[in-house]
């Protein structure tokens, strides 16, 4: 598969260009399977049963939603923040279930927990992008419901998980309504939002990756330094203060307050259950008593330093952007 990166990651990001700049429905659901086409072949670099199952249970979810935005499109049923008719909700439907929004995001645990660590990292952040813009370019009003519900939906469902991996996940369907959020703002902070959105859910996933780490239970076994170096990339991503994430949600809250005061609200009350799941699955093992294992993997130090420092730089950088 190493022979084709040269040409499927261009196809990947020229998909993702091509439908955000085209004006045309077709175009920009081609663009949509280009995009499909391409993360298939990244999922299925590692081959074995799970990639299997679960490259095919993605192409069959996304080609369903492929079609049903097909099939508004051919019966010219694109009505653009129209009241709620089934014609008018056709479309987003079908781009919220592509993506993984909350309430259609059932599939999303057990299907993207399987894919390898880049498939991941795409699916957590670059897949995001299209059905984010063309819903709320489109369908405003509807996309404020979608806002809402991943807000609850990521920060409540991610209460009870064991696994890291469905954590990152949860954690993805709450920053998409933070997403909406920025950008109700301007296009500006959704950029900035989703660059520090996408540096921790990165860091993150080196380091699960680094340190083959797909259950909260294996930090126990881990080092004070690598324990603590978890924690800090959680609480970023929680939006714990003074760390990376903060400050984004932080000025998005700011600018939103005074002119969507509920949906201000509803943001800050359900990061609290956000906080309250990472810092309940990192603080607990930050307290137990550290045994080595012979198998245990030791990440290096600079690496580890290098995790800490991009964490804490989130004040610096918003200062000076600012």
């Amino acid at each position: 598969m190493k022979s084709y990166n040269n040409i499927i990651m261009p196809m990947f990001i020229m998909s993702i260009i091509m439908s955000l700049s085209s004006h045309s429905w077709i175009i920009i659901w081609m663009g949509m399977e280009m995009n499909l086409l391409s993360f298939i072949f990244f999922m299925m670099m590692k081959m074995n049963m799970s990639s299997n199952e679960s490259s095919m249970k993605y192409f069959l979810i996304q080609s369903s939603g492929s079609i049903i935005f097909l099939f508004s499109i051919s019966l010219n049923i694109i009505y653009f923040n129209q009241e709620f008719h089934v014609s008018s909700l056709a479309p987003p439907i079908a781009l919220a279930l592509k993506s993984g929004m909350a309430p259609l995001h059932s599939w999303t645990p057990d299907i993207i927990s399987k894919f390898n660590y880049f498939s991941l990292f795409l699916f957590l952040t670059l897949q995001k992008i299209v059905p984010t813009m063309i819903m709320f370019s489109s369908w405003y009003n509807f996309s404020m419901w979608i806002l809402i519900m991943n807000i609850m939906v990521g920060s409540i469902a991610g209460i009870p998980q064991a696994s890291l991996t469905k954590l990152m996940i949860f954690s993805s369907i709450n920053n998409i309504g933070w997403m909406f959020l920025a950008i109700m703002v301007s296009m500006y902070l959704f950029m900035i939002f989703f660059i520090s959105y996408t540096v921790m859910t990165m860091l993150m996933i080196w380091f699960m990756k680094y340190m083959q780490m797909k259950w909260l239970l294996q930090m126990k076994s881990m080092l004070l330094s690598q324990k603590m170096t978890v924690f800090f990339m959680m609480a970023s991503l929680s939006g714990l203060p003074p760390l990376l994430g903060f400050m984004p949600k932080w000025v998005i809250l700011k600018n939103t307050a005074m002119v969507v005061p509920l949906f201000s609200f509803l943001a800050i009350g359900f990061s609290l259950f956000t906080l309250y799941f990472y810092i309940k699955s990192s603080f607990s093992m930050l307290l137990l008593s550290h045994s080595e294992k012979k198998w245990n993997l030791s990440i290096p130090t600079p690496l580890n330093s290098l995790f800490l420092t991009l964490n804490f730089i989130g004040p610096i950088v918003w200062i000076t952007m600012t």
